[in-house]
Formats: C-alpha cells, sequence, structure tokens
C-alpha cells in the first residue's frame, strides 16, 4: 500500500501542491491557463492517444455502457441519501455523487499505475465523461431551459470532442500522421497532465479549505467509498474484467468534478457546499484512492 502511495498518487499530489503555492506567490490567471488546457494540450493528448490506441472499439462500448450504468446507479443512490435535504443541496450532492474528476487526477493516476494501455482507456472515458457532465450535469443541478440549450450546443465546441473522433478515425482508417506532424502533437499533449493538475492545485487554493459540513462528509462517502463498489458491480455486470475492470473502477473512485461547482453557480444549486464537497474530497481521495488502487492493480494482474 505505501508504495501504490508514494509511487502512483504522491507524484500527482506534488504537481497539485505545486499549484497551490504557484497561486498564493502569485495572481495568476485561471481563465488563460484552462483555455490553453481546454483548447490546446488536453485534445492534442486525447487525438495523440486515440490515433494510436489498440485498444478494440467493440471494447469501447462496453466501457461506455458500465460507465452509464454506473451513474444511474448513483444518481439513484444519492437521490435516496439526500431525501432529507433542501432542492438546491440535494442537487448538488447528486451532481458531485455522479461526475467524477475524470481529467486532473485520473489521467495521471492511471498513467503511473497502469502505462500507457491504461491511460488509453482513461483518455476515453474522460472524452464521455466532459459530454455528459456538459449534458447531464445542467439537468440534474436545475436551471432555465435556455440555459440548459446553451450549454448544450456548447458541448458541440469541446475540442476535445473532435479531437477524439478525429483520433478514432484516423486510427480506424489506419492512417499514418507525418513524423513531424506527430511530434508537434504528442509534444503538446505531454503538456497537458501536469497543467490539469496544477490547475487543480490553483483551484484549491483560490477556493481555500474550511471545515466540512454534514453534507460534505457525506458527499465524500457517497464517492469515494460508494463509488467504487458501484463502478465495480456496474462493470462486473456487463462482464467487463482485467484492465478495463480496474480503470472503471478507478474512474468511479475519483473525487467529483471541479466542474461541477460552475455548473452549480449556473443552474442555481448549492454553489458553495458543492465547492467545499469537492475539496473535501479530493484531499481524502490521497487516502481512498491508495486503497483502490491496491485493490484494482489486483484486478488487472
Amino acid at each position: 500500500m505505501f508504495d501504490v502511495l508514494f509511487d502512483v498518487v504522491v507524484p500527482a499530489f506534488i504537481v497539485v501542491a505545486v499549484g497551490v503555492a504557484l497561486g498564493r506567490a502569485f495572481a495568476l490567471d485561471m481563465a488563460s491557463l484552462s483555455r490553453v488546457s481546454l483548447y490546446a494540450a488536453v485534445p492534442a493528448l486525447v487525438f495523440a492517444s486515440l490515433s494510436a490506441t489498440d485498444v478494440a472499439f467493440d471494447d469501447v462500448g462496453l466501457l461506455l455502457a458500465a460507465n452509464a450504468l454506473f451513474l444511474v446507479g448513483m444518481a439513484g443512490l444519492s437521490s435516496a441519501a439526500a431525501w432529507w435535504m433542501p432542492k438546491r443541496s440535494r442537487r448538488g450532492l447528486v451532481a458531485t455523487s455522479m461526475f467524477g474528476n475524470a481529467a486532473n487526477i485520473m489521467l495521471p493516476v492511471t498513467l503511473f499505475a497502469f502505462g500507457e494501455v491504461g491511460l488509453q482507456r482513461a483518455l476515453i472515458l474522460y472524452v464521455f465523461s466532459a459530454v455528459v457532465l456538459f449534458t447531464l450535469g445542467p439537468l440534474v443541478l436545475g436551471g432555465d431551459g435556455g440555459s440548459r440549450r446553451r450549454l448544450l450546443l456548447s458541448v458541440l465546441r469541446l475540442p476535445v470532442l473532435w479531437a477524439a473522433l478525429l483520433g478514432v478515425a484516423v486510427n480506424v482508417a489506419g492512417w499514418t500522421v507525418p513524423v513531424g506532424l506527430g511530434r508537434g502533437i504528442g509534444l503538446l499533449g505531454d503538456a497537458a497532465i501536469p497543467m490539469v493538475l496544477l490547475m487543480l492545485g490553483l483551484q484549491i487554493q483560490r477556493s481555500g479549505v474550511r471545515a466540512p459540513s454534514g453534507v460534505n462528509v457525506l458527499g465524500a462517502v457517497l464517492k469515494l467509498a460508494i463509488g467504487p463498489i458501484v463502478g465495480y458491480a456496474a462493470a462486473w455486470l456487463l462482464g467487463i474484467r482485467g484492465l478495463d475492470l480496474a480503470v472503471l473502477t478507478l474512474l468511479a473512485a475519483m473525487p467529483p468534478a471541479i466542474n461541477t461547482f460552475m455548473l452549480a453557480i449556473e443552474f442555481g444549486a448549492d454553489a458553495d457546499e458543492v465547492a467545499r464537497t469537492v475539496i473535501v474530497s479530493t484531499l481524502a481521495s490521497v487516502v481512498t484512492l491508495t486503497v483502490v488502487l491496491v485493490v484494482v492493480r489486483g484486478i488487472a494482474a
């Protein structure tokens, strides 16, 4: 367990800590950093990986189906657990229970734990998670129809979606990316993982760490403890085994996606509670992810 903690989990959180320190030392422009990541580095990583992946696309369908089944399961469980809460808090709890951090933490941890083959699967799930978050997220968190339509249309402008489709097309067609172009895209993609980790640290520093409420603790337990069990069960029921089962379980164990906070502001959920649940869960995930990784490494072996 200590090997997993120091070899897989701690390296990612070291970069997060650097992001926290940078946020304290400098008035960095988060919006600009986010755009560099969203519109350049991450799409390059997605294209470079999916254009060269050897994952069978029949298996991809199962991966996505299992992820969808996990989302349905977590929506039901969190709704039942939050029946006593005010509507705004209940919507936030359901969102933080469903939508995990498929980029900032999932990508580096999967890479460190399972290498490039694991990262390819994590990238497929990341693209799916991003599309689902920005389509289903508004419906979970509430809001007026006009805002929903605007956000749904924004999905079509997600660069990672088009990078994924192009990468899959290149892969299926058997095309070869020119060496110079491939190296340039590869260099840009190499910046993605450290950049998203730094941004996570900056966001934690900006939001601050405060004492958690009962809602925050419940949200962390649902996402970090119940989530991986539901994710494992969803994948197992669909006949998924080995590395795919391990990666799906790991995604289910991720702390809530930071973008749920942005959507909570946009669509009228309790944004303050959502932000605190995200931060509490992210900090606690240092321990919980270590435990889950010990288990899923045995599954993937």
